[in-house]
């Protein structure tokens, strides 16, 4: 991804460049809207500088890269729309008011920065999402790892029983399941000890009440999602 920017930015200047030499190479009338067409293209540039860091270098998950497409895409927009605009309105400086140079580049920038911060917050609210989410499973796929490991190390069926219900059960905490999330914990660690000891009858006992804490934070889980 930082290669593609790479490119892009590279692409960018190069355009730059092209555009500052045609501005002054080709011999525009040197009106007032002139100069605002010029003033605003730089700006434009600038934008689309600043709408391709934001959406691919900006915000490190691959997740969000994706959703910033269209910041990139509305900053390009933007900036091509900007360019072409500002190199018509020179060469029509003459009989362009400098009151309608000044509506049309204001009125595309603003569509443009209202654009971007729509997007851009979009992006951030997924974002944030995601590493909420990956907190969110972190304890039940740490636990359902724990718990394969003591099914290799025990065949007893109440062990497999509750590996196998373990392994399909909701992955997602939250505030409301961090008591019973507690319980399952300590449930678990006991008869991961249990099963150090090599004690079978207590391994199906603590086997036996860990697969009832779990069937009951499955049901808590339906009752907040419902």
């Amino acid at each position: 991804m930082k290669k593609n920017f790479t490119r892009s930015a590279i692409c960018l200047g190069v355009l730059l460049l092209l555009y500052i030499l045609l501005a002054f190479l080709i011999p525009f009338p040197k009106t007032a809207v002139f100069w605002l067409s010029f003033g605003f293209t730089l700006v434009a540039f600038a934008v689309t500088g600043w709408a391709l860091y934001t959406a691919f270098l900006k915000k490190p998950g691959s997740t969000s890269r994706f959703y910033g497409f269209p910041i990139a895409r509305i900053g390009v927009i933007y900036g091509g729309g900007q360019l072409v605009c500002g190199l018509l309105f020179m060469a029509l400086g003459k009989w362009i008011p400098t009151w309608l140079a000044v509506l049309v580049y204001a009125a595309m920038l603003g569509a443009a920065v209202i654009g971007l911060m729509g997007a851009e917050t979009v992006v951030d609210t997924i974002h944030s999402q995601g590493q909420k989410l990956k907190q969110d499973v972190r304890f039940m796929r740490e636990l359902q790892s724990k718990v394969n490991q003591m099914a290799a190390q025990c065949s007893l069926p109440e062990v497999k029983q509750f590996c196998e219900n373990i392994r399909y059960s909701d992955p997602v905490s939250s505030e409301a399941l961090a008591e019973i999330d507690l319980d399952l914990s300590a449930a678990v660690d006991n008869l991961q000890s249990a099963i150090v000891d090599g004690d079978n009858i207590a391994i199906r006992q603590l086997a036996q009440k860990a697969d009832n804490i779990l069937s009951e934070r499955n049901r808590l889980c339906k009752l907040n999602k419902s």
